[in-house]
């Protein structure tokens, strides 16, 4: 079997990872450096815990009052697609407790598995860069910080209990010398992980090639068709190539190419900013700042600082403006810090879907499948996604455990938790 992965980023990086673990010869198409989408300018936080459904009540009030608001960290479409016009009815609609919860006893395979295969990866030669830290999320009111303890209760509710700890004052100073004291009560996470993602991505992508694994960068696919049982994969110059199965893991784009198998849920691209600072105080990993939705990790001898949620068609988005806004808010939460490194600029898009869960498994068309819509998680679950379809694609059958990330499903979930 020969199969090509669409899709440069940690979650078809995976999937080629894993396909090859099974024997499967693979080929991985870019549309332009590996990584380049959400994947390298992701904060690199491996939270678990925090890998839940957006489509839930508090985000969407959140996101309702805050497009209202020009300088918020969560904006509203400026240029409607039809795309867009779909998700955000249906993301609307899923956005009740019951559903919310529903989708969240659905995402605790991924979850609780997610650390199990980065060991995994790790153990059969992927250096992963990974490393133990603690998150501490940093609030000017306790208040700040509910939603966050309403999220953990909610999934120790349901099986995965964290190291949570809440922090007075003098707590959160003694535990992280960055923040600064207008800040004065904390919410800590003991025993989490974090990395480098465009090191991963580029160790990823060594430990394929070294494997066998063509990578193919800057090759956009414009179709999918299926011919006499065969694949057919029309690139941009014209050409194509034949293949017994594709997997579409094109992340913001997700759509373009798998509507036409019949995949009708929207995933619309959340654009996010990203950037780097030298930084010559440290943290004990990573740190988050509610108020700002602004999420900090240790980088390179300094932060990578990410933030932003804007929904917005991911080829049109307004970089420079949302690049300032990033730099300003940054500035107002670390005033001591020199600004004048500030670096590596990325913006992408986090592939968004409408109840919030990813969409894995094969399409209405046999031989091809999806990996995709992950949001702001696609690191952290990207492997255990990977090592799920390759399973599906090796068997021929589909599990329980994929079952519910099945991309056919409707965007409009009918049944309620119990």
């Amino acid at each position: 079997m020969h199969v090509a992965v669409i899709g440069g980023g940690v979650v078809g990086l995976s999937t080629a990872w894993y396909l090859n673990e099974r024997g499967i010869s693979a080929t991985v198409f870019e549309r332009k450096d590996v990584g380049a989408g959400a994947s390298w300018g992701n904060a690199g936080q491996i939270i678990p815990t925090m890998a839940v459904p957006l489509a839930e009540p508090s985000n969407l009030k959140f996101a309702l009052t805050s497009f209202l608001k020009s300088n918020s960290s969560v904006t509203a479409p400026r240029i409607f697609d039809k795309n867009v016009l779909s998700f955000l009815p249906a993301f609307a609609f899923n956005s009740t407790t019951k559903k919310y919860l529903k989708s969240l006893r659905e995402m605790m395979f991924l979850s609780t598995s997610a650390n199990d295969e980065f060991l995994y990866l790790e153990k059969f030669g992927v250096q992963t860069t990974r490393r133990p830290g603690t998150f501490t999320a940093a609030m000017s009111s306790s208040s700040s910080g509910n939603y966050l303890l309403k999220e953990f209760s909610d999934v120790a509710k349901n099986g995965m209990v964290s190291d949570v700890s809440l922090l007075n004052d003098q707590q959160l100073h003694s535990a992280e010398s960055l923040i600064q004291p207008r800040f004065t009560s904390g919410i800590q996470l003991k025993n989490q992980s974090f990395l480098d993602p465009p090191q991963l991505l580029s160790n990823l992508a060594a430990n394929l090639n070294s494997n066998g694994i063509e990578i193919v960068e800057n090759c956009k696919i414009l179709s999918i068709t299926k011919t006499n049982g065969k694949i057919k994969v029309l690139k941009e110059n014209g050409s194509a190539e034949i293949f017994d199965s594709v997997v579409i893991a094109t992340g913001g784009w997700l759509s373009d190419l798998s509507v036409q198998h019949g995949v009708k849920m929207p995933v619309v691209a959340g654009i996010g900013y990203s950037m780097s600072v030298k930084c010559t105080e440290s943290t004990n990993g990573m740190l988050y700042f509610p108020e700002y939705k602004l999420a900090c990790t240790s980088y390179r001898g300094g932060l990578r600082i990410s933030s932003f949620l804007q929904i917005a068609n991911i080829d049109r988005s307004s970089k420079k403006k949302n690049q300032d806004k990033l730099l300003q808010t940054s500035k107002k939460v670390f005033p001591q810090i020199e600004w004048g490194t500030v670096g590596d600029f990325w913006s992408g898009g986090r592939p968004l879907s409408t109840d919030g869960k990813p969409l894995i498994g094969q399409t209405k068309t046999a031989g091809v499948y999806v990996n995709g819509g992950h949001g702001m998680w696609g690191v952290t679950l990207g492997p255990v996604s990977g090592k799920l379809l390759a399973d599906r694609i090796f068997s021929g059958q589909e599990s329980s455990a994929i079952s519910n990330f099945n991309p056919l499903r409707s965007s409009f979930i009918k049944s309620a938790a119990r």
